[in-house]
């Protein structure tokens, strides 16, 4: 379908990679719930022992992936002065429990703009993770391959298992031509959290939330990753799009605060957690925004969004 309101022409310009990493597991080891979700911890620390033996291309092309400098442009910095990873990863919430040899892992990442000049560079770093393991030193794996997806969801195997690629070439999309697949009823949709989402308010978690209260960060998120990682402005009103988002009708609101992990502190352990469930949602000013919503599905939302915490599916209600 096209949607009702015109999609931003510049997202033309905004290029991305969408690839699926085949991890084989080599050893037992007893994943925790939601273990994945902590990968940012355990690809730092991979890319720190990179930094002792590593090609210096590959550690400076991995900082400029997952440590972006701040942007020169003015006008971005303010609008994102701590710039996110290039890359979303969408590891699965639900896997944990014991992982036996042999097994597989995908893990689904996006790579924007920029960062698409990273992975070759990602692809060593996995294989660094994988003799150092997915969690807390456990869950050393294989990297078995490297799949693409083209613009028409058609997936081939890009890259098998060996030696890392000096040079990766996958197929390339834009976002405009992403969104004009999409098929959504813009007049009635559920937008639904599937794992924990983090928003800070004046440095305080939100324990409940509205779409009211979900939309403004949402627009930050998408604005911030296509003017940091692609060079693009795409919102060029604002305003006008919260007035969108205030005229949208909550059918249902069945959002709840779940904790998800412990950060181990000095003093005592700090007990962390997120939204989780669903808004349903309905009204003509859906059309108005949907764009944005589409592409907040992609770049995840609030705390640790780049390494797959704060999933958010749109799906059409039924």
């Amino acid at each position: 379908m096209s949607y009702l309101s015109p999609v931003p022409a510049e997202l033309k310009r905004v290029e991305y990679a969408k690839l699926y990493f085949h991890l084989e597991i080599s050893d037992y080891f007893s994943l925790p719930p939601s273990g994945l979700l902590q990968l940012r911890r355990e690809l730092l620390q991979a890319l720190r022992t990179l930094e002792g033996w590593g090609s210096a291309d590959d550690v400076e092309q991995l900082k400029a992936l997952l440590q972006p400098a701040l942007p020169t442009d003015p006008l971005i910095r303010r609008q994102a002065q701590r710039p996110s990873p290039a890359l979303v990863l969408y590891p699965d919430p639900q896997l944990h429990g014991l992982q036996q040899p042999k097994q597989r892992i995908v893990l689904p990442a996006l790579f924007l703009g920029n960062g698409i000049n990273g992975i070759a560079a990602f692809v060593t770093l996995l294989q660094q993770l994988g003799q150092q393991g997915l969690y807390h030193g456990h869950g050393q794996f294989r990297l078995e391959g490297v799949e693409s997806e083209d613009s028409s969801g058609v997936r081939a195997m890009l890259w098998i298992g060996g030696k890392s690629p000096q040079v990766m070439t996958p197929p390339v999309s834009d976002l405009h031509w992403w969104l004009e697949r999409q098929t959504l009823d813009v007049e009635q949709l559920i937008l639904e959290i599937v794992s924990p989402l983090r928003l800070l308010q004046k440095k305080k978690p939100l324990f409940k939330a509205g779409f009211a209260d979900l939309f403004p960060f949402v627009l930050r998120r998408v604005s911030a990753m296509i003017s940091c990682h692609a060079g693009v402005e795409v919102v060029k009103n604002p305003q006008e799009l919260m007035r969108w988002a205030e005229q949208v009708v909550v059918l249902e609101n069945r959002l709840h605060w779940q904790e998800w992990r412990c950060l181990e502190g000095h003093d005592s352990p700090q007990r962390l957690g997120g939204l989780l469930g669903h808004l349903q949602l309905a009204g003509s000013a859906l059309a108005e925004i949907i764009w944005l919503l589409q592409l907040g599905s992609l770049f995840n939302l609030g705390k640790s969004a780049g390494y797959g915490a704060g999933q958010y599916r749109l799906k059409t209600h039924c």
